[in-house]
């Protein structure tokens, strides 16, 4: 799965309520019956900084979510602390809760730490590295503790994308249990791979260590989209359904809770983002047809092959572009010309929702709140369609 951390997404429900205490119940249906009443659903939005040029903290409507993260900071390679931000991104980091919760005051803020996108490798080796040592452990949830109340944050998230070894991923089971016992009564969250097996890495036997998951995390954060970045054919990168590989959503959603989360503790990603490739032969142009390159460098994204939703919606508007839904997948496509370009329309976020809600998840975040048009229209659908209050039984 690509590392897809650049991109995010919800509306107005209920006030968030308590924050939830460690759970030791036995299974995932005793789990979701003892935390009943202790998050009401949610509808989280992920912001970048980086967005800030066209979608400043100031025009974000709160109302439409339980919970903003901003994302993100990340680990001093040296020190092993939570890294301030950039000069330029000091000030946004400061004044994001205040600013949000000037309109929307029950909403909650979430400050995400997570892999430097810049240099992947050296950020994760010192993730790594921090996760490996009692001490360095301590420096890090001290400092992240410390920068998150210094700036009004309600809660922490980690976003180590992703984990390599099996030894990650036991000490990430340490880390979250020495940080929950620390962090009360912030929130405390993880943004993790789409499913609990990790696939395409040099390590073919590794799991995320669920109990510590389960028994420590308020809820976690899967990304089900982002699959298929290095592809060089068309095809869907978040699809709901894929009869043909594990790189689905359901397939992620169902591997979750087969290993033993319990859906109250599972929150599904959906991306506010089209993945875009220029076509080898513009005559061959459905799905699995030969591509000569990502596409163009999006003003939103400022990268290839990635088009924001807004986006989309402005090459539907063309009378020259052909849109296509296949329903098997549950998903979305549309070329025009010799660009082609998938994506997840209204429908297909309708879709997912659905799923959501029959597999009692928590709820669902987007990716990123920035890339949605100036109308919110995919942020504002999730209370359209579904009361993620009940979305889990008692």
């Amino acid at each position: 799965m690509e590392r897809a951390w650049c991109f995010s997404f919800t509306t107005s429900l209920i006030s968030l309520v308590e924050f939830l205490p460690g759970i030791s119940a036995s299974t995932p249906q005793q789990q979701c019956a003892d935390n009943a009443g202790s998050h009401a659903g949610v509808r989280g939005g992920y912001w970048s900084p980086s967005s800030s040029r066209y979608s400043p903290v100031s025009s974000i409507d709160a109302s439409i979510y339980t919970h903003l993260y901003y994302s993100s900071v990340s680990i001093d390679e040296t020190s092993y602390a939570v890294a301030p931000p950039p000069a330029e991104e000091s000030s946004q980091l400061a004044a994001f809760s205040s600013t949000v919760k000037s309109g929307s005051p029950s909403i909650k803020t979430i400050l995400s730490i997570g892999t430097n996108e810049y240099k992947v490798d050296v950020s994760n080796a010192a993730f790594s590295r921090m996760a490996s040592d009692k001490y360095l452990r301590g420096v890090f949830i001290n400092s992240s503790m410390e920068l998150a109340r210094a700036n009004g944050f309600d809660g922490l998230d980690l976003s180590w994308i992703f984990p390599a070894t099996q030894m990650d991923m036991e000490n990430l089971g340490v880390l979250l249990a020495e940080w929950r016992a620390r962090v009360m009564p912030l929130l405390l969250t993880a943004t993790l791979y789409f499913s609990n097996h990790l696939f395409d890495l040099p390590d073919s036997n590794l799991d995320y260590p669920v109990d510590d998951i389960s028994n420590n995390l308020d809820w976690a954060n899967i990304l089900t989209f982002g699959f298929h970045g290095g592809s060089n054919v068309t095809t869907f990168d978040a699809p709901l359904y894929d009869t043909t590989s594990h790189f689905s959503v359901s397939y992620g959603v169902i591997s979750w809770l087969d290993a033993g989360v319990p859906p109250c503790k599972l929150v599904m990603g959906i991306p506010l983002f089209g993945r875009s490739w220029f076509l080898r032969n513009k005559t061959k142009n459905g799905i699995r047809s030969p591509t000569a390159a990502a596409g163009t460098k999006q003003r939103k994204s400022n990268l290839t092959g990635i088009i924001a939703y807004a986006e989309v919606e402005e090459y539907m508007d063309s009378a020259s572009t052909v849109i296509t839904y296949d329903n098997q997948s549950v998903a979305e496509y549309f070329y025009n010309g010799d660009i082609w370009v998938c994506f997840d329309s209204a429908q297909v976020v309708q879709h997912k929702l659905e799923f959501a809600a029959r597999s009692r998840l928590l709820g669902y975040f987007l990716w990123t709140i920035g890339f949605d048009d100036s109308n919110s229209t995919v942020s504002q659908q999730g209370q359209q369609l579904l009361n993620l209050a009940n979305i889990y039984v008692n």
